[in-house]
């Protein structure tokens, strides 16, 4: 009784296995059952569509891989950066991102002052503040920060309020300087006061010529006012002259491309491929022509020699090159030694100058080579780089 009823049970089970309608495989033309349903087969997706009366699968488009990050390897010395390009950007980056993402922040008092009539764009100044001072978290910071905001409507009052808080650069005119332009004002100017403390006078509402990575133009004054920023920890750690500062015994380029890599890197510290994405818009549309700037022509621009005197105008060397290079091609310097030491050892040179050493004697303590011999080494680098293309 049973086997008889085993048989039976296994006849019917058998039965419903045969009856049972067939699946059909996804493929192009192959019937589906439910428009807009989705198959993803051998890195197609594929969409039932209508067709006449039919439900049919379409040809599918194909899903795009993002291959892994594999970053290059990174230089070690001077004298491997032509072997080691690719990875001078990525250990840059990264050697900021760790910085930043093991520190505190050492960012003393701020105040931020918005004009009467101007809107402030970005209300979230404080963490890009942050992040700038975390990646020099090691070297001295000014106490307190006062960051002046303005518009086109406010340039008296920006223009008192900057002079009544005695920055040691203060210049006549320095709110109009920076709304020239039809857009708006953009750009800004940094300096610390005889107290030690940080002034920074930030335009708003202008058009700063190229788009941001993420969020419009409140992610430009991020990157602006961790930019200049920059210049107070600068100004602080090279604090001589009866505390004017001798910022000014060090090269321009080390100065303004120095903040223009900090202010970028903090930026965009948490996400490598954000940072790659706007260090591209900011150097690739100027260097289109690489046969203008061959290693002879960038070591001349850096300056193997320098000679840097107390109280005199040790800038106007770079007077004869366009001015935009002081930012990118310094930026691009300033990232080679980063990859080499990090983020700290370009604050050191700043300390070291600040305490009576020269630019060169405390480049070559830090970075254990002549500035004479490291110059070219890093000229080179740029040039090549510059010469395949700005990465992207």
């Amino acid at each position: 009784m049973k086997k008889t009823l085993a048989l039976v049970v296994s006849v019917t089970f058998l039965s419903s296995l045969l009856t049972s309608p067939a699946i059909a495989a996804v493929k192009a033309g192959a019937t589906c059952t439910k428009a807009g349903s989705t198959s993803i087969v051998s890195s197609k997706k594929f969409t039932c569509v209508k067709s006449g009366k039919k439900l049919v699968w379409d040809k599918g488009v194909l899903i795009p891989v993002e291959k892994p990050f594999a970053p290059a390897a990174s230089p070690t010395s001077f004298e491997d950066l032509s072997s080691h390009l690719d990875g001078i950007i990525y250990s840059a980056w990264l050697k900021a991102n760790q910085q930043i993402q093991g520190a505190s922040s050492p960012l003393g008092n701020v105040k931020i002052l918005v004009g009467p009539n101007t809107t402030e764009i970005d209300k979230q100044s404080g963490d890009s503040l942050s992040l700038l001072a975390k990646l020099f978290a090691n070297s001295p910071q000014v106490k307190n920060l006062t960051v002046i905001k303005y518009s086109k409507a406010d340039i008296e009052w920006a223009q008192q309020q900057y002079e009544s808080l005695g920055p040691n650069n203060k210049r006549a005119g320095a709110a109009a300087s920076y709304c020239l332009d039809s857009s708006g004002c953009r750009g800004g100017i940094a300096g610390i006061n005889a107290n030690g403390d940080g002034v920074i006078l930030l335009g708003q509402g202008g058009d700063y010529g190229y788009p941001d990575v993420n969020g419009g133009a409140i992610g430009m004054d991020g990157f602006v006012l961790s930019h200049e920023y920059t210049h107070t920890v600068q100004a602080s750690n090279a604090t001589c002259r009866n505390g004017k500062g001798c910022y000014g015994n060090l090269p321009q380029w080390l100065m303004e491309g120095g903040a223009e890599w900090s202010g970028s890197v903090s930026r965009f510290s948490g996400k490598y491929s954000d940072y790659l994405t706007f260090r591209t818009r900011n150097l690739s549309n100027k260097y289109s022509d690489a046969t203008k700037f061959p290693p002879d022509w960038i070591t001349t621009f850096l300056n193997p020699y320098p000679v840097f005197l107390p109280d005199q105008d040790n800038w106007a060397y770079w007077t004869k090159f366009p001015s935009g290079n002081v930012y990118t091609i310094g930026l691009m310097a300033t990232e080679i030694l980063v990859s080499i030491k990090g983020p700290g050892a370009v604050m050191k040179l700043y300390e070291g100058v600040g305490g009576g050493q020269t630019f060169v004697d405390v480049f070559k303590q830090e970075f254990g080579i002549a500035w004479s011999e490291a110059c070219p080494l890093i000229a080179n680098a740029i040039s090549s780089e510059l010469a395949r293309g700005i990465k992207k």
